[in-house]
């Protein structure tokens, strides 16, 4: 506001002013309550904007945690699932090599079996050979050089026997 150069005199001029000086001071303190309720409700709003900020950095905060521990979860069982998969690849390595060796016992049972079938098949043969050349032995004559009933012993005669 601009002061005049001039100040009236008059006492209904003086009047006018003094009215017209209080209805702008009522208006500049109505603009200024408004201004200071303005300024507290935008403090209001700042605090209440703080907390929600502070509230979201913590929830932030907590949700980082959270997903550490989880990424961390996931590793360790990424591990063990490793661990795991090499286990049974292993088992299943060993289960492999045990079959194998159990088709070769297999096999080697088989052999075997062949084999002593064939030893058996080879000793009653010769059983019987020596059975059937022994039933000749006995039921031949005896001869007047050998025999039991010549006085001399059995293996001595067969000897002789047999280079002549």
């Amino acid at each position: 506001m601009s002061a005049p150069t001039e100040l009236p005199a008059d006492p209904g001029s003086i009047k006018k002013l003094e009215k017209e000086f209080s209805m702008k001071a009522k208006s500049e303190e109505k603009t200024l309550q408004s201004a200071f309720k303005d300024m507290h409700k935008h403090e209001k709003s700042e605090a209440k904007a703080s907390k929600s900020v502070d509230k979201a950095e913590k929830a932030v905060r907590k949700l980082e945690k959270q997903e550490l521990k989880t990424v961390n979860s996931l590793h360790a069982i990424t591990h063990k699932h490793d661990v795991a998969v090499a286990d049974l690849h292993n088992a299943q390595a060993g289960l492999h090599t045990q079959q194998q060796q159990l088709e070769k016992h297999k096999q080697d049972l088989l052999t075997a079996k062949t084999h002593v079938d064939q030893v058996t098949k080879d000793k009653n043969d010769h059983d019987r050979e020596r059975h059937d050349i022994l039933n000749q032995l006995h039921s031949r004559p005896p001869t007047e050089t050998g025999g039991p009933s010549a006085g001399t012993s059995g293996a001595s005669t067969g000897t002789s026997q047999e280079r002549t």
